[in-house]
């Protein structure tokens, strides 16, 4: 009888652990590239910039557990903006200043079009969460703009602005890719999971930091997503 008790514990812990990791993941998962934005001895690190390169790399067929190294991550990110942006290979006038923080909406779809030959980068402005699920579900990651504390708080509402990839979402939750951690400390920016909506107890939630700008960058096998 002991034995029989025993191996039915062990069911119950291992079918728990199941349970538990599963929750950590979404149903509807994109595995989506991490990428830090903080570089190392460059001062134009920027969230927009890390978090398109994720995209750009999940559409040229890297995933999470087939991405650029950390030191040909950074490199990228440089390249982007010592190459295109600050050699003015851009073709636009207005441009970003470092002290901005992040890169206008209409430069990354420029990024997008005529350096990584991306149809374009299309810019919205609503909050709509039936939109973000029909993209997710179609395997389409979406850069998601928030204005919270910051990484390091978790998805707490304040005056930080702030672009990452939204990977997974259900009518609960979603799960996002935040460049904001360093490179050690991976765990704490991949595929994180936060409440749609506010919980008793947990100042942490998604809908209180959305600002309902996201864009959404379109490859040039649109088709295959019902682009």
């Amino acid at each position: 009888m002991k034995f029989k008790t025993s191996l039915i514990l062990i069911f119950f812990i291992g079918w728990g652990c199941v349970e538990s990791f599963g929750q950590d993941v979404a149903p509807n998962n994109i595995p989506v590239p991490w990428y830090s934005q903080k570089i190392t001895g460059c001062p134009y690190a920027h969230c927009s910039l890390a978090s398109s390169l994720m995209v750009f790399d999940y559409f040229k067929g890297m995933t999470s557990d087939n991405q650029r190294t950390p030191v040909d991550a950074e490199k990228k990110l440089i390249e982007y903006q010592k190459e295109y942006f600050l050699k003015k290979k851009a073709p636009f006038k207005r441009r970003t200043s470092i002290a901005q923080g992040g890169y206008y909406t209409f430069e990354i779809d420029s990024l997008s079009r005529y350096y990584e030959n991306m149809v374009e980068a299309a810019y919205h402005d609503k909050k709509d969460y039936a939109l973000l699920k029909s993209y997710i579900d179609r395997g389409i990651p979406v850069l998601i703009n928030v204005s919270y504390r910051s990484s390091t708080t978790g998805m707490i509402p304040g005056t930080h602005r702030h672009w990452m990839v939204l990977r997974g979402i259900t009518d609960t939750h979603v799960w996002v890719n935040d460049p904001g951690r360093s490179v050690m400390m991976r765990e704490k920016g991949e595929n994180r999971r936060y409440p749609i909506k506010k919980e008793t107890g947990n100042p942490s939630y998604f809908d209180g930091c959305w600002t309902g700008r996201m864009m959404v960058i379109v490859p040039q096998n649109k088709e295959e997503y019902g682009l």
